[in-house]
Parts: C-alpha cells; sequence; structure tokens
C-alpha cells in the first residue's frame, strides 16, 4: 500500500509540474523570464566572512560533541557506535550547535553591515519568495526522485538518517531526524551555499578587491573616495548601500559543487545535489534571497523523509534517497 501511495503521490505531483512547466515555457517562449529578476544590494560579504562562519560552525560542532561525551560517559571515538535515543540527542545537539553558530554569525554580520537583505526586503517579496519556493518544488521534486531512483540501482544510497530510523525508532529519533533533515539542514546550507557563499563569489571580478577579501560594502567605498556606485542595471536603491555582482555563471557551479560534496560518502548523493544545488543556485541569483532555496529544500526533505519514516515504521516503502 505504501507503494502505490508513493507512486500515486509522486505522479501527482509529477502532473501538477508538467502544468507548471507548459505554463512558464509558454510564458518564456512569449519573451519572459523563467524567474523574473530582481534589482539586487549585492553581497557585503568577504572571504573572511566566509570564514567565520565556518569557524562558528566548527566550534558549534565541537561543544555539543564534547557536551554529549561528557553525558553520557563515552570517548569521542564511541560517538559513531551510538544507537537509538542516544544518537539522536547528539543529532539534535550538533544540529542546536550548527544554528547557534550560523545565527551568532549573523549578529556578527548585522554589526559589520546593517540588514543584508538575504530573507527578501519586505512582506510583499516573502510572500512572492514562498510561492516561488512552493512551485519550484513541485516542478523540479519529481525529477530529482525519477534521478535518484535511477541512480541508486548502481550506487547504494547510505546516510546516518538511515541508520538513526532504521531499528524501531522511538518518537524522540524520529523528531530528530526530522528536526534535523527537514528544518535545520534546509536552512543552514541554503544561507551558507547560496546567501554566503554564492553571494560571495558573485563579487568576485566586480567588486572592490580590498571589500572581496575583507568585506565591506562597494558603495560605501566610492562615496569615501568621491565616487559613486551603480547597480549592474543602472537603478538606484535609494539610500541602501549596494554591491556590483557579476552576471557570470560559475559562481552558482561552484557553489553547487561545493554543495554536493560536502554529502560525499552517502553514496550518489553528491551528483543528485549538484544537479539540485543548481537549481537553487538559479533561484538565488535571479532573487537574490535564500527564503525560495529553504522552501524548495525544505519541501525535497520533507517529502523523502516522509516516505522514509513510514519505510522504517512499517516496513514496505520503497526505498527513496535523501538529499540533504
Amino acid at each position: 500500500m505504501l507503494e502505490i501511495g508513493l507512486l500515486i503521490t509522486t505522479n501527482a505531483m509529477g502532473l501538477i509540474g508538467i502544468a507548471l512547466w507548459v505554463f512558464n515555457l509558454r510564458r518564456v517562449a512569449a519573451g519572459n523570464a523563467l524567474v523574473e529578476p530582481r534589482i539586487q544590494r549585492g553581497s557585503p560579504l568577504g572571504f573572511a566572512d566566509v570564514i567565520l562562519l565556518y569557524f562558528f560552525w566548527a566550534v558549534g560542532n565541537l561543544i555539543p560533541t564534547w557536551m554529549v561525551c561528557q553525558s553520557l560517559g563515552i570517548e569521542i571515538g564511541e560517538i559513531a557506535s551510538l544507537k537509538g535515543d542516544a544518537q539522536a540527542m547528539f543529532s539534535i545537539a550538533q544540529t542546536i550547535g550548527l544554528l547557534t553558530g550560523t545565527l551568532l554569525t549573523f549578529v556578527v554580520y548585522r554589526l559589520r553591515y546593517g540588514p543584508m537583505g538575504l530573507a527578501g526586503n519586505d512582506r510583499q517579496q516573502l510572500k512572492r519568495d514562498l510561492v516561488l519556493g512552493l512551485s519550484a518544488g513541485v516542478m523540479v521534486i519529481p525529477f530529482v526522485l525519477l534521478f535518484q531512483s535511477l541512480i541508486i540501482r548502481f550506487i547504494p544510497y547510505q546516510h546516518s538518517t538511515l541508520e538513526m530510523l532504521a531499528d524501531k525508532p522511538s518518537f524522540w529519533v524520529i523528531a530528530a531526524t526530522w528536526f534535523s533533515a527537514v528544518v535545520a539542514a534546509p536552512i543552514c546550507e541554503e544561507v551558507f551555499f547560496r546567501g554566503i557563499l554564492q553571494g560571495w563569489l558573485q563579487r568576485i571580478r566586480a567588486g572592490v578587491y580590498d571589500y572581496i577579501l575583507v568585506g565591506g560594502w562597494d558603495s560605501v567605498y566610492h562615496e569615501r573616495n568621491g565616487g559613486s556606485l551603480l547597480n549592474v542595471d543602472g537603478d538606484q536603491t535609494g539610500a541602501m548601500a549596494t554591491s556590483r555582482q557579476s552576471n557570470s555563471v560559475w559562481p552558482m557551479v561552484v557553489s553547487s559543487f561545493l554543495f554536493g560534496m560536502a554529502h560525499y560518502g552517502q553514496g550518489p548523493a553528491p551528483i543528485t545535489l549538484f544537479l539540485f544545488g543548481l537549481v537553487l543556485g538559479y533561484l538565488f541569483r535571479k532573487t537574490g534571497s535564500v527564503i525560495p532555496c529553504i522552501v524548495l529544500h525544505m519541501m525535497l526533505n520533507g517529502f523523502t523523509m516522509f516516505w522514509f519514516t513510514l519505510q522504517m515504521v512499517y516496513g514496505d516503502a520503497p526505498p527513496v534517497g535523501l538529499p540533504e
């Protein structure tokens, strides 16, 4: 029954996705863009800011690991052998550590640069981003699942989430895996790979060299030196500080490649997630907002986690790879 349910759900989503593809391709044929580009402020981030988030993530990983080891009375080398509720506790601790590290990083960013606009600049734009993410999910997810189902025939899929759900998981194990995969992973990964990494890469060859390294708004630099700064489209953004950004494709490709390689060791996941990352990178490049990327990422992980959970609880659902 679960296999039939998965088939019906995927096909229904696929049919709606095809209808959306037809509608949008007709718009493109009429001369419109698939995703309308927005006037963007660019990014103030420098290479030092990228390293700062990585540092806070490392600390956010090490401290919870040490605390769990102290609580359970084990050595760090024994973490990999944790099972059941103990493994769930470690997963939640790590997740909270990553979210805390991300939050602290953005506190530093806010103090240095003021509002950056990674989540949009107003409520109307937020609503559009939510709709865009949902629409992209319906259009893209069936293709991602189809590709994943084909590739796992040749390369077995591996993931720690599968291990946590494998042996009659308790409520806390299920809650930990859902929180980690459906909430924390999309937020942290999209903020880093799209908002921070891709946003910084888009400054290269377009912004002020010193600021590309240490961070800063290009317009602030030009104002201090008696000049002015226009957007790529030649439109002003009012009194807000801005930075130039490149329209090249390579920042999107590089961030997608690193996004895939971050999941190395999970079977074919790096291949699938590289392609998925290109879609996420395209959305960020066009909108300058991580909201549609997070929504799309949450939809994919939520859909696959739902069927994974049913598979492990009832035992007869078909395997579906979990991109994270």
